[in-house]
């Protein structure tokens, strides 16, 4: 049997109520010229078990199911995934989202009609009961893998590894920084990085299920790892010949990075005492010169609040969560 175009990368970690949605829709695709490459992360629910029974239950679509002996996180159960894969391209699917019935179909003509090395589609951020929160825009354009470098850098591109077809090569070549969260970023920037073609499409074939209990709503101390990745970030991209570069990592730094971090810990901590040494630690990092350079971003807002941090983490906390509030 000849090796399908793309391989989709399922890793599987405690998604019982939500795996059989996300598998019907892969296995409903219009386009069946790929194979579904599934990784029990060693979960503690059905979620395997339900898998591999819907799975088996087909023969339309190739498939194989790994099966973890300890949890790896994500980015390593990615790896996994990729190292059995098959495609030429490869296609990240979070087990607990759905895509469009065409999404195969698509993102493949896409990739063969320009030759791309990265094919990017637009998505939606939806609730359980199919409400669309907000839209994740690509553009329709086509443009190097510098130039898609430089819109993520500047928060014009989203650098999630689920709205992206990338080609197999480059995907598994990338650093995947194990045992950090935010390591989409990190993969993102290194396969955008090495493609010379890099196709964007306005189509919205992925939806993203946006939960109350999903872990990025919940308090989680790891957050600070976006400094690290962040870190990790400026080294992969400093050689690359990006037109106004320092202002772009500053926006990628401090517009993007340090909010998070001080606005996520603010919105989600349980109490003061959980989030006051996240929060130090932003303010610590903190200068002047920063808060500064938020304002002459256009982000006058985000400054005031940022001062706020600055001045003493306790005051930013109660106006966060005052806000947050109402």
């Amino acid at each position: 049997m000849s090796a399908p175009r793309i391989s989709v990368l399922l890793p599987i970690y405690e998604v019982e109520d939500y795996i059989e949605d996300c598998l019907d829709s892969l296995l409903s695709q219009t386009c069946t010229d790929f194979e579904i490459i599934a990784v029990d992360d060693s979960s503690p629910d059905r979620s395997g078990e339900i898998a591999a029974r819907l799975l088996a239950q087909q023969d339309r679509i190739p498939w194989k199911l790994i099966r973890n002996t300890d949890n790896k996180g994500l980015a390593e159960t990615r790896k996994i995934a990729a190292s059995e894969a098959r495609g030429d391209y490869v296609l990240c699917v979070d087990s607990d989202d759905h895509v469009h019935r065409d999404l195969i179909r698509t993102v493949l003509r896409e990739a063969d009609q320009h030759d791309a090395d990265v094919v990017i589609f637009a998505a939606e951020h939806v609730s359980p009961d199919g409400a669309v929160n907000a839209r994740i825009d690509s553009g329709d354009c086509i443009i190097t893998g510098v130039q898609a470098v430089q819109k993520l850098m500047g928060l014009e591109l989203q650098a999630f590894c689920w709205n992206k077809l990338v080609r197999r090569s480059i995907f598994v070549a990338a650093d995947h920084p194990c045992g950090l969260i935010y390591e989409d970023i990190c993969v993102t920037v290194q396969t955008l990085a090495s493609a010379k073609i890099v196709r964007l499409i306005p189509d919205s074939l992925y939806s993203y299920m946006f939960r109350e209990s999903a872990i990025s709503r919940r308090f989680n101390p790891r957050v600070v790892d976006l400094f690290v990745i962040i870190d990790r970030v400026e080294k992969r991209t400093a050689f690359l010949p990006i037109p106004d570069y320092k202002r772009l990592l500053f926006r990628l730094r401090y517009i993007f990075g340090y909010r998070t971090i001080a606005f996520h810990t603010a919105m989600t901590a349980p109490s003061y005492e959980l989030a006051r040494p996240i929060l130090y630690s932003v303010s610590k990092k903190l200068r002047v010169k920063h808060l500064i350079g938020m304002y002459a971003d256009g982000r006058p807002k985000l400054s005031v609040a940022m001062t706020m941090l600055k001045i003493h983490p306790w005051i930013f906390y109660c106006f966060v969560r005052r806000f947050n509030h109402h």
